[in-house]
């Protein structure tokens, strides 16, 4: 696993390959950030108020109209954060688009499928004193931290340590309360318990270099780093 230098391929190179002339990279560029960005955006939907059909209608309309009217080639990274701006958006279309228009468009000419997953996550009543904004952040966080594991988890595995991961990723998560010691895990994987605890230690110092890595790709200069990382610590401390 090498160390990849940031500010390479940001996601502002997406930003920009999206809001290109159509083309085949424009459409690939566009699909990658919806995935991305879709679930935030619904969540602010349904923190809104809105229904779960609603909230599909709105988010699918909205992507729809990014593609189609190539909106995204007005993101600046010197105006500010592109999911900044991708909110802002996102309110306006909510704003101006009609119940007749977003019927429509439900079903046809899909960038993402939200059926199967849309409700995912969102609880209702959990966190009333959430605003839809911070409904939006902290998903956006929470989608930002399952990218990081997902490609520290497809390194691993391109280098034969899949297996590694998989028994270390529950202290890697913090999901796990697991008693069993570095001893007995090592036991199961073939190492010593120094073995195990140095693996965890360079899983968990390579999470925060592609945590990092992404979070460089949302913002305009490595200057900002730094704030984006303390700023996604607030998000998700939210209740």
């Amino acid at each position: 696993m090498s160390n990849s230098p940031i500010f390479v391929t940001t996601r502002w190179t997406l930003v920009r390959q999206a809001g290109g002339a159509a083309s085949g990279d424009a459409g690939a560029a566009l699909a990658s950030l919806c995935q991305d960005y879709w679930r935030p955006l619904y969540h602010y939907a349904r923190r809104q108020g809105h229904t779960p059909e609603e909230a599909q209608d709105l988010t699918q309309g909205f992507l729809c109209a990014l593609l189609e009217r190539q909106a995204v080639a007005q993101a600046d990274p010197e105006r500010g954060r592109f999911r900044t701006f991708l909110l802002k958006s996102f309110q306006n279309y909510i704003g101006n688009e009609r119940r007749r228009a977003l019927a429509q468009k439900r079903g046809a000419g899909l960038i993402v499928s939200l059926e199967a997953e849309a409700e995912a996550g969102f609880a209702p009543g959990a966190s009333e004193s959430r605003t839809p904004a911070e409904e939006y952040e902290r998903t956006w966080g929470l989608a930002l931290l399952d990218r990081v594991m997902g490609r520290l988890r497809d390194e691993c595995e391109r280098v034969g340590r899949g297996a590694l991961f998989a028994a270390l990723y529950p202290r890697l998560s913090g999901a796990s309360d697991d008693p069993q010691s570095h001893a007995e895990l090592g036991v199961a994987l073939g190492l010593s318990e120094k073995g195990v605890s140095s693996a965890l230690h360079r899983l968990r110092r390579r999470y925060g270099e592609l945590l990092r890595e992404e979070i460089a790709d949302t913002v305009g200069s490595a200057e900002e780093v730094e704030d984006e990382l303390r700023h996604l610590l607030r998000v998700l401390a939210t209740r």
